[in-house]
């Protein structure tokens, strides 16, 4: 999917109509937002929103909603949730925000599961719980687009990656026994649960470079193959080295994916890639011997 091909939301979208009064007060807003100044009714909230993940999105699961209001007024969110037909449940953020006319704000949210297969591609649409002049709010449904194209690539991504682990349980672990110096064991621990995939590779990180056991030669993948017989995926630990990237403190206090990675499979027949993260403590122990193997 090409990442520009959607543009962003061209005209305001003016909600005037099939709106509900929430009948609820905000949560400490901005004293500023709830005077008079502050949207009469929901025919004066004017807004624009789309979606888009940032660099640190995809390690936290999360998502930015980012709002611009078009008003005149100042406005005060103080509930915000995607909804869409292809989320399990909406996603949500319970967070008081004031946007000034004229402004944007990007408000981070953590994505919920997709509902797989998903109903639909369309981006979601935002729902805006906001206060109006008189302290009762009002919520407003603004569709949004898709900044980066980035919304279909993510639910196609969550899909395949529900048909994966419907099949296997994969995850990392840090083999402390095979470190030596500059490398770094790991392990990649397989528990099948159904026919139909395959192993095909695993790829290096921004963090840790992979190294071939064979005769120690650095390498962008390591293939798999093997790991899969006739009957299936058998319960494995497949050792893997691992070396650091490159060897600076700051490479590591900013490292946002550099224990996320991503695993080329085929789900009956079907190539794609997953990404395998490693849990908190074998991010940590990877960590440390990164720090050791670096001499930090």
């Amino acid at each position: 999917m090409s990442l520009g091909r959607r543009s962003p939301l061209a005209a305001v979208v003016v909600l005037a109509t099939a709106v509900s009064v929430a009948g609820c007060s905000a949560d400490a807003p901005d004293p500023s937002t709830t005077s008079a100044t502050a949207p009469a009714s929901t025919a004066e909230v004017v807004v624009a929103a789309d979606v888009y993940r940032s660099r640190i999105d995809p390690a936290r699961g999360g998502i930015q909603l980012s709002v611009r209001n078009d008003g005149a007024a100042p406005l005060t969110i103080v509930h915000a949730a995607l909804d869409s037909p292809a989320l399990e449940t909406p996603v949500e953020r319970d967070r008081t925000t004031a946007i000034a006319p004229g402004q944007t704000r990007d408000l981070a949210m953590t994505l919920t599961s997709a509902a797989c297969p998903a109903a639909s591609e369309a981006p979601p649409d935002a729902l805006l719980t906001v206060v109006l002049a008189d302290g009762n709010s009002a919520e407003v449904r603004v569709p949004t687009t898709d900044r980066l194209g980035q919304w279909a690539d993510w639910l196609a991504a969550e899909c395949f990656a529900a048909a994966v682990a419907e099949r296997a349980a994969i995850a990392m672990r840090h083999d402390p026994a095979r470190d030596d110096g500059a490398l770094v064991g790991l392990l990649l621990d397989v528990a099948p649960r159904a026919a139909g995939l395959e192993l095909v590779a695993l790829h290096d990180t921004v963090l840790f470079g992979l190294v071939r056991a064979a005769d120690g030669g650095r390498a962008t993948s390591v293939a798999l193959a093997g790991a899969s017989g006739a009957d299936g995926l058998a319960p494995a630990s497949i050792p893997l080295l691992l070396t650091p990237a490159r060897c600076d403190a700051h490479a590591l206090a900013d490292d946002k994916q550099g224990t996320l990675f991503r695993l080329d499979v085929r789900v009956d027949g079907e190539p794609g890639t997953v990404t395998i993260a490693a849990d908190a403590a074998t991010r940590a122990a990877l960590y440390d011997a990164f720090t050791r193997a670096c001499g930090l």
